[in-house]
């Protein structure tokens, strides 16, 4: 026998060897390929009435979320009406500190000098008779 002989015998040998390395490798694929099929299945049948739950939550929060966006458009003018009284509130506030009250403590202290005044002055002249 020649070397070339070895050699295409020694190919076949290991072609054999690795055809038969492949067989149980194979089955176990094919066996994995079954068993995740499965699971999909399963996974399937239980995600089916849970993802139409979910649409049916998806569908009340958005119905939700309208009546939310509407009643606060309804309460836009209300908000700005509290907004223009707290501004006329503000601005009375201001007009008092600022006009009423320099004349209100003026004319209290001339009403208190006025009444001093003529106690002292009442005092004196009925002192002197």
């Amino acid at each position: 026998m020649s070397t070339t002989e070895y050699a295409l015998w020694a190919i076949v040998v290991l072609f054999l060897l690795l055809v038969c390395a492949m067989i149980p490798a194979l089955v176990q694929i094919r066996r994995t390929a079954r068993q995740a099929e499965d699971f999909l299945r399963l996974v399937e049948l239980e995600l089916r009435p849970t993802l139409i739950e979910l649409k049916e939550v998806i569908g009340s929060l958005n119905r939700a979320s309208d009546q939310v966006t509407g009643g606060l458009k309804k309460m836009d003018g209300t908000l700005e009406a509290i907004a223009e009284v707290g501004q006329t509130v503000r601005d009375v506030n201001q007009l008092a500190q600022h006009i009423v009250f320099p004349k209100l403590i003026t004319g209290a202290a001339l009403m208190t000098g006025l009444r001093v005044g003529l106690k002292t002055l009442i005092v004196r002249l009925v002192g002197r008779r």
